[in-house]
């Protein structure tokens, strides 16, 4: 699994009235089937992550959104040109959308501190984000949206309905972390306690094999000032 940057410029490609459109629809429909060009094409898999930035906006620029691309990459009439040449593009499903037009967090200001090793305010859009600081993004993503419980007027998700958890996000953050935060991974498996499932006994556990689950979490009560470690008690470490 791989995490890739779309970047999307509002004043050429698609308009905000249409986006508010999307964030509206995802409170309570899946967004699941979003065509969106991608430079860096040629190793893109269906289950790669993306992140959405908003680019060309100057102060308003930064994180919009989030999730899968659910298809590998095609080729498809240039939206851009329109020239009979073909571009590729992959579908997303989109686990969190939100409105920059509200001064509120993901900022390109805070980005460009975090992760200087990203454009945060122009470049191509599909473009793969570096191995090294993959895992530190996505627990940046997850430090500021898990303890979210509700869609707002300026940010939206995807509502999962699961009685698990009162955190939507939770059932996303896990798949990201199995699959693109190894070091996170392995702090919540030494740290929480394991469930135990199609378990013989006296079977030997190899605990850097083991998942988190995404249909099970710990009951707790998380805020935006929860520390990291508070966040990290949500999961649960399947055996």
């Amino acid at each position: 699994m791989k995490l890739y940057i779309l970047r999307w410029n509002p004043t050429f490609s698609m308009k905000y009235e249409y986006f508010a459109e999307m964030m509206e629809y995802l409170k309570t429909e899946e967004i699941d089937g979003l065509d969106w060009s991608v430079y860096d094409h040629e190793d893109l898999q269906t289950g790669d992550m993306f992140i959405i930035a908003q680019v060309g906006t100057q102060d308003n620029d930064g994180i919009v959104g989030f999730g899968l691309f659910n298809c590998d990459p095609y080729t498809a009439p240039n939206w851009k040109a329109k020239d009979g040449t073909n571009r590729f593009y992959s579908n997303l499903s989109i686990h969190f959308l939100l409105d920059r037009r509200v001064p509120t967090f993901f900022s390109a200001k805070e980005l460009e501190e975090k992760f200087p090793q990203v454009n945060w305010h122009t470049g191509h859009s599909g473009v793969l984000i570096p191995a090294e600081i993959t895992e530190a993004l996505v627990t940046h993503l997850l430090q500021k949206t898990i303890f979210l419980q509700e869609p707002k007027e300026n940010f939206s998700f995807t509502n999962t309905n699961d009685k698990n958890t009162p955190y939507p996000l939770a059932k996303f953050f896990a798949h990201y972390i199995n699959n693109l935060c190894p070091t996170l991974k392995q702090k919540i498996i030494s740290t929480n306690k394991i469930v135990y499932e199609n378990y013989n006994q006296g079977e030997t556990i190899d605990t850097s094999l083991l998942d988190l689950s995404t249909r099970k979490f710990n009951a707790v009560q998380l805020s935006q000032n929860s520390t990291l470690d508070e966040m990290l008690k949500l999961f649960v470490p399947i055996a």
